[in-house]
């Protein structure tokens, strides 16, 4: 057997790459985010998202190009995608922006998730492989949710439709879970073991 300082050698060499690099900073962007819309600095609280949600599409675009997927990416990608989204969510609905039950259905699809990736974690089962659903989903919140905002008490047919395409998005996000599951199950079924 290798000795400790080798395997934490390796698993460096494995996930200290680029993408992970982004994903991670992504989520030190939710931090400022949060910060800078509690003490209503919108414009740089947009701004924070903005960046943060073209890191979202980077990271995952260099990870195949140059070919740097890795476990810890298949687990931080989407915990920073989920973070994310709650942070905005809960933050907008604090400001009454948009409604609590939009929260809850958003969150509820990520509790349901989270048990979910504890079960295939628990058994060293593989996670899940993002899909073009979720990520179209995902991308669609940070669309509609930071659009809602810039319309909210400036242009209510906007705002309207912002709210209207974020219902939307959140049932395309409890589309992906499904996609999710059944993979979830399908690993289960299989034992196809954590790479």
């Amino acid at each position: 057997m290798p000795p400790a300082p080798r395997r934490s050698a390796s698993w460096w060499r494995l996930n200290a790459t680029i993408p992970n690099a982004i994903t991670a900073a992504r989520i030190a962007l939710i931090g400022v985010f949060v910060v800078l819309f509690g003490h209503h600095e919108d414009a740089w609280a947009i701004t924070a998202l903005a960046v943060a949600g073209v890191s979202d599409f980077l990271d995952g675009y260099l990870a195949r190009r140059l070919e740097q997927t890795s476990a810890l990416g298949r687990v931080l990608d989407p915990a920073a995608d989920r973070l994310l989204t709650v942070a905005v969510v809960i933050g907008l609905a604090w400001r009454d922006i948009v409604p609590w039950w939009l929260v809850a259905i958003l969150l509820a699809r990520d509790a349901v998730m989270a048990v979910a990736l504890v079960w295939l974690a628990r058994r060293r089962l593989a996670t899940p492989i993002v899909t073009f659903l979720g990520k179209s989903a995902t991308a669609a919140l940070y669309v509609f949710l930071p659009l809602s905002y810039l319309a909210y008490e400036r242009w209510d047919a906007v705002h309207t439709v912002a709210l209207w395409g974020a219902v939307a998005a959140a049932v395309a996000y409890w589309g992906s879970a499904v996609q999710y599951l059944a993979q979830a199950r399908q690993a289960g079924s299989h034992g196809v073991a954590t790479p």
